[in-house]
């Protein structure tokens, strides 16, 4: 955050408080809860029933599903740059993705952007906004509505999910819990770990779609028309 803005927020934060007539609060301390009553939700599911759950509810929000091991991601992603014709691919700067030999693969079928945080801004918007298929990395798959948590900062633009025509997203296996609570936790977690959260996190459900077209389900409105996730099996 540059200074400028960050001056400009506190700024705005320290008017509210004024005309709210008490200090600004910080250091919030958590509540603490006697009782849990979502932790009996699919209690009875284990990992692999949460991966068929995951699986079973993305297909019905019309995302498409594939479940891999580790050792076939860059050839199925090929695959699927096939499928959908794409001339134009970006992912992101992750070295999650590096793992699996992505950009060797690919980088000489199709033109290849990471999302480097040391090119233009704008060079990179209007690549991804011009790009066939975005790649991400999930955090967490909640198996309870097939939606996928991605983490956006750095070399992990949220434009890479959201401009292109289709987003494709890496899940692990073992990061599929039941709901959000369990998402909650761990992201609280991910706060108590690092002393802080990224800049976004983003909660993705199927592909983009809207009604208020004439009360017609339409997708790719605000967003990629298609979204594939990749189930990798470590």
């Amino acid at each position: 955050m540059s200074q400028a803005l960050n001056h400009n927020q506190e700024s705005f934060l320290n008017y509210i408080s004024k005309r709210l007539g008490r200090e600004r609060r910080s250091n919030v301390t958590s509540p603490k809860y006697s009782q849990f009553p979502w932790d009996h939700l699919y209690q009875d599911l284990n990992q692999e029933g949460l991966i068929q759950q995951f699986i079973e509810n993305l297909k019905a929000i019309s995302g498409k599903v594939i479940r891999i091991p580790s050792s076939q991601v860059a050839e199925q992603i090929l695959q699927i740059v096939k499928e959908i014709q794409a001339k134009r691919v970006i992912s992101w700067d992750d070295p999650r993705l590096d793992e699996y030999g992505i950009e060797e693969f690919i980088k000489e079928k199709v033109e290849y952007m990471k999302w480097d945080i040391n090119k233009d801004f704008e060079t990179l918007t209007q690549y991804a906004e011009k790009s066939h298929l975005g790649i991400t990395f999930a955090e967490l798959g909640l198996s309870e509505t097939g939606t996928i948590v991605l983490y956006n900062e750095g070399g992990k633009g949220r434009s890479v999910s959201l401009l292109p025509e289709v987003h494709l997203a890496i899940l692990p296996s073992n990061k599929i819990v039941p709901r959000l609570t369990q998402a909650m936790k761990m992201i609280k977690g991910t706060l108590d770990e690092y002393g802080r959260l990224p800049s976004l996190i983003n909660f993705i459900s199927g592909p983009s779609r809207t009604s208020d077209i004439e009360m017609v389900l339409t997708t790719g409105v605000h967003g990629p028309k298609n979204l594939y996730v990749l189930i990798v099996d470590e």
